[in-house]
């Protein structure tokens, strides 16, 4: 692809983001910084998001500003909209005595149970520190592994918490169910929680926009972002024209293919994951391994998207061809500091959100000193923050 370093008069400008809970406030300072520049200042055009990037593009399409979307996610941090479900933890306790109970009886027969567990208690002589719930553990997790199952099965809430303040919060924050479009194509991605399908809402017609692949609707709705919202298991699904649905991220945290179905010329991703750090060796601790596979699982599809996409691109010149190129720009992501770590994700607090937002004026600032780069398919897209 070749290199711009300004935009051509009448491009369309897509915006790709990503989710990440308490980390959307690092794409409201990439956005407020992106509007400052003269290259983007007419913002975009077509927006795709999937979880807190979908809550960002329906604020964004429905013209907020960057200082009302921090409002927004400052009203989350002053009195988060979700609750803790009462019924979710009354029945684990009850299937958890029930289990108990079961197992009184079992364990009077050493057959059974001790000759198991003492297997396994080989290989954790001498004892030390932790010893006794590594034990109970390694005998649960080889020996008596279904027990988990009927625990979990005992539990009649498929559900944490429950979400139903949020799509209040929603509701107000647009005015009604609908979410105002202003002209924007808009696209939100969720998942079939029962078939595992992706769901894609997009709010235009366009040659590449069509089912099974996209649902064409006349109006994004409240539910709709909700359900791209909704972490499997934490939060309920979310029925949607008959259909179950919960979060995008689960598949497609970084809803690229959208932007391009919706007719974008040139496409900029803020993802919230930072750069991988390739030189360090051993993960220093068990925080550092949780935040790499969240990481991962998030930015899996955003590659294979990037990937196809600029497969197309280098296609786009030949004779014949039924493809456009589209110029995707290296992914603004967060500067390496340490502040984005695995808890971050769902840490909801003032000073941590104003922090992250601060982040993205930062990494869209550096983004856009550095050009901003057109990624190519030869080379890892980076990021210029990286």
């Amino acid at each position: 692809m070749r290199r711009r370093s300004k935009r051509s008069g009448g491009q369309t400008l897509g915006l790709v983001l990503s989710g990440g809970g308490a980390r959307g406030a690092f794409q409201v300072g990439v956005y407020e910084r992106l509007l400052r520049d003269p290259r983007f200042a007419r913002g975009p055009a077509v927006l795709s998001g999937t979880s807190a990037g979908a809550i960002n593009a329906a604020l964004i399409a429905a013209g907020r500003t960057p200082r009302e979307m921090m409002r927004f996610w400052n009203g989350i941090a002053d009195d988060p909209p979700v609750v803790v479900s009462a019924r979710f933890f009354n029945g684990l306790v009850r299937s958890a005595l029930r289990l108990v109970l079961a197992e009184t009886s079992r364990w009077l027969t050493p057959s059974l149970s001790w000759w198991p567990f003492a297997q396994r208690a080989r290989w954790h002589w001498p004892p030390q520190r932790g010893t006794g719930l590594a034990l109970a553990v390694d005998y649960l997790l080889t020996a008596r592994f279904e027990l988990i199952s009927k625990l979990l099965e005992g539990i009649s809430e498929p559900f944490v918490a429950d979400t139903a303040r949020l799509r209040e919060r929603l509701i107000e924050e647009f005015g009604g169910v609908v979410v105002p479009t202003r002209g924007h194509r808009l696209a939100i991605n969720t998942v079939d929680a029962h078939t595992g399908n992706v769901v894609r809402y997009v709010t235009a017609h366009t040659p590449l926009t069509r089912p099974p692949d996209y649902t064409v609707v006349d109006a994004i709705t409240v539910d709709m972002v909700l359900a791209s919202a909704s972490i499997p298991l934490l939060f309920p699904t979310v029925e949607v024209e008959g259909r179950w649905l919960w979060d995008g991220g689960v598949l497609v945290n970084t809803p690229l293919a959208p932007v391009v179905a919706l007719g974008a010329d040139e496409i900029v991703t803020v993802l919230v994951t930072e750069q991988a750090d390739i030189a360090s060796g051993a993960f220093p601790h068990f925080g550092r391994a949780v935040e790499r596979v969240v990481d991962v699982i998030l930015e899996n599809a955003y590659n294979v998207d990037r990937k196809l996409l600029l497969d197309r691109n280098s296609l786009a010149h030949l004779d014949g061809s039924p493809y456009r190129e589209v110029t995707l720009y290296e992914a603004v992501r967060p500067v390496r500091d340490g502040s984005f770590n695995a808890g971050s994700y769902l840490y909801f607090e003032r000073r941590v959100l104003e922090d992250m937002r601060t982040a993205g004026r930062r990494a869209a600032g550096n983004w856009l000193a550095a050009g901003p780069r057109v990624d190519r398919l030869e080379t890892p897209a980076e990021g210029a923050a990286a």
